[in-house]
């Protein structure tokens, strides 16, 4: 019976691994032995020795374990029953400049981005300031808001648009949406409870943005109140105010 083709890899710290192409499981890939000998039935074998670097080490390798008809050519032909593959440093080492161009690309864009988004921030912060006495200003911050959180979107970054949602929301009670401003404010609380472990200034920045709506409300109650006090005719009786104040953030 023809002995079966062994292959040897002899590494860079004269470490030697053994592969058997005809294995159990039909596996081409199974490894035989790690390090140390292999000792065949105590038989010298007919080897084939190959002295490459490690890069056409592995196309060797790669190939004599797929090809059944080039390890057929290899026994029958040639008489080999070890094939010893010696790997050797390059002489010059082989560089995936495609790779490479593609990672300098993204890390570039992430550069970018994340430069942009200190920009928006700063610029963000200074119209949000503003926005406190100037409806049109409150209305650029909102915008700028926006555009981060496309950004974050961009960037697959959850708790970035989670902050850049709160942003918006604040611009919103500077308009008097207070309504829209609740149910956005509430809805990424909830979002920053279930991840309070990994960002837990999400969950502050919720609350402290919650309290600012609690007080717009409290303002709108008081100028209503006022309003109805100027038009109150006759005993001058004083009525409940229709505005509600906003209930409570945790639920």
């Amino acid at each position: 019976m023809t002995q079966t083709l062994t292959v040897c890899i002899c590494d860079y710290w004269q470490r030697r691994h053994y592969y058997h192409p005809s294995s159990c499981n039909n596996d081409p890939m199974f490894r035989v032995a790690a390090g140390g000998s292999f000792n065949h039935n105590n038989q010298n074998l007919r080897r084939l020795q190959l002295k490459l670097d490690a890069i056409s080490g592995n196309y060797w390798l790669r190939e004599i374990l797929q090809q059944q008809a080039l390890r057929r050519r290899l026994q029958e032909r040639h008489g080999v029953q070890l094939l010893w593959l010696e790997l050797q440093p390059p002489v010059r080492d082989t560089i995936d400049y495609k790779w490479a161009d593609m990672l300098a690309h993204t890390l570039w864009e992430h550069i970018e981005v994340e430069h942009l988004m200190s920009w928006l921030s700063t610029l963000g912060g200074g119209f949000s300031a503003l926005g406190e006495q100037f409806e049109r200003c409150a209305d650029t911050a909102g915008k700028i808001s926006l555009q981060q959180l496309h950004i974050g979107m961009r960037l697959g970054d959850p708790f970035l648009q989670a902050r850049c949602k709160l942003y918006y929301s604040i611009s919103l009670i500077q308009r008097g949406q207070l309504r829209l401003a609740k149910h956005l404010i509430r809805s990424q609380y909830q979002f920053a409870k279930v991840h309070k472990e990994h960002d837990i200034r999400l969950v502050r920045m919720c609350q402290g943005i919650w309290l600012r709506l609690c007080f717009e409300y409290k303002e709108r109650q008081k100028q209503k109140m006022l309003a109805r006090e100027s038009c109150a005719i006759g005993d001058g009786e004083r009525k409940a105010c229709d505005g509600k104040l906003a209930p409570p953030l945790i639920v």
